[in-house]
């Protein structure tokens, strides 16, 4: 106890300092683990709202940039001096609600008409545990498929000797194989110089068993079912590939490439054609190389053009990413950044009107369209869909909309999940195990955890 609260009181004294606000207001604290351009575009909103609800209300929103903002949040909570606002993902909110580190945002949802007819359902759905709702959706995103239409081109005679079509994405996970064989080259010694495509690069490996069909828990029984056979066969998918390339040839072609989100990122660079991205990329793309979106014609110019004509200024292009199983399709993990209210908020009345003003359909649609992401509300406008900076952003519409768009599964381990099924696809990936080893022994790490987990909340209940 004492080491919480020295570490609020730390965070108190010595944490982030704001814009001072007019005279008179109510002061609404706001952290976010937005940075760089992302925080700069959260805080053209914020600047917004101080502008124009909250100069009427005497409201004025100061934001922060915050990192290791789980970990500050939790503290602060746990100390009682609380942001009033928190940008967090989507992951924390069940594991942060169980902890009761939430306020409910029911009743106050209710005074704005925000309700299940406003968002789409597995937005909304994933703002709630046990019945109530903590939080409302900030910046959302679905997982497609992301290629390099120029290389496909390049390589359009090889790709069509193969009986692969250059200018059309893979439609299939066998399609996609054969796609990243044909596309992968090698250098004068055999190391790799570039490949089409790699299961544990860009993808998020405790997802790719919804492609197959697969689920990860059963809510009937609270029990885990990673043993079974679709999840299996995903994992045989993922040592296929070192089976092919060689688990050594892999781990050194992963060594050299450049940072994540950086002009040397591989699909930036070139050494990676396929992968699976949210549409939040297309942004991140234009920040980085500019020249991979100008193709030709400048950006301004081109937002003016229909979409088909949009759509040949880029050298990227986003498509469904491929189903494992036929019949099943558009197949997504849909997540997204989140608002919530921490326990104990001093001005919860006030922060929420905040959190409503972003979830108006404009103003949404204005923070989405400076993210390139795809809005959660159910009714989008004309101009968003026409005018987003991703030209491709009626792809993640689609995708969000679908009965095939998929979530994390309801448990308040959710971190743990993502590490356990994290670390059996790298150990299935270098042939360390095999993928029935792997995934129950993973199984069974996290099913004692859980239990465990519920028996201590029971306890706590008492």
């Amino acid at each position: 106890m004492t080491a919480i609260v020295g570490a609020g009181l730390a965070v108190v004294m010595f944490g982030p300092r704001g814009a001072v606000a007019p005279r008179g207001c109510v002061v609404v604290e706001y952290w976010d683990k937005f940075t760089g351009y992302e925080a700069n575009q959260m805080r053209r909103i914020v600047n917004a709202f101080n502008r124009t609800v909250g100069r009427r209300r005497h409201i004025f929103v100061r934001y922060f940039s915050v990192s290791d903002i789980q970990q500050k949040v939790l503290i602060s909570t746990a100390s009682g001096v609380p942001p009033d606002v928190a940008g967090m993902w989507e992951a924390d909110i069940i594991p942060y609600a169980a902890l009761g580190a939430l306020t409910p945002l029911g009743k106050y949802a209710k005074q704005y008409g925000i309700t299940s007819k406003t968002y789409l359902p597995v937005y909304w759905r994933q703002c709630h545990y046990h019945g109530h709702l903590y939080a409302l959706v900030c910046n959302p995103m679905a997982l497609a498929l992301l290629y390099n239409k120029q290389i496909f081109k390049r390589d359009a005679t090889k790709l069509r000797a193969a009986g692969l079509n250059p200018n059309e994405p893979p439609r299939t996970i066998s399609q996609l194989d054969r796609y990243a064989r044909v596309l992968t080259k090698f250098g004068p010694h055999h190391q790799l110089v570039r490949v089409g495509f790699l299961p544990l690069i860009g993808s998020d490996a405790s997802l790719l068993y919804l492609w197959f069909g697969g689920q990860a828990w059963n809510p009937r029984n609270s029990r885990f079912t990673l043993t079974s056979p679709a999840i299996i066969r995903t994992y045989r998918w993922i040592a296929s590939y070192s089976r092919w390339l060689g688990p050594s040839r892999v781990l050194a072609f992963e060594s050299a490439l450049g940072q994540f989100d950086s002009p040397q990122d591989p699909f930036i660079s070139g050494q990676l054609v396929m992968e699976m991205q949210g549409p939040w990329w297309a942004d991140a793309i234009w920040h980085l190389k500019p020249s991979m979106s100008t193709l030709h014609w400048p950006k301004k110019a081109e937002l003016k053009m229909p979409l088909a004509q949009r759509v040949k200024n880029y050298a990227w292009a986003y498509a469904p990413f491929p189903s494992a199983v036929p019949g099943l399709k558009d197949v997504t993990f849909a997540g997204f950044d989140s608002l919530v209210i921490p326990r104990g908020a001093r001005h919860p009345r006030q922060a929420f009107a905040f959190i409503a003003y972003v979830n108006r359909q404009k103003v949404m649609e204005h923070l989405c369209m400076m993210h390139s992401t795809n809005s959660p509300l159910r009714k989008v406008s004309r101009n968003f869909l026409d005018h987003s900076p991703n030209p491709y952003i009626d792809v993640f519409e689609k995708l969000a909309r679908s009965p095939n768009a998929h979530a994390w599964p309801r448990i308040p381990i959710i971190r743990q999940f993502n590490n356990e099924m994290t670390v059996a696809a790298e150990r299935v990936a270098l042939l360390q195990a095999t993928p029935r080893q792997a995934l129950a022994e993973a199984q069974r790490r996290l099913q004692r955890e859980y239990d465990e987990y519920e028996a201590d909340a029971r306890l706590r209940r008492k």
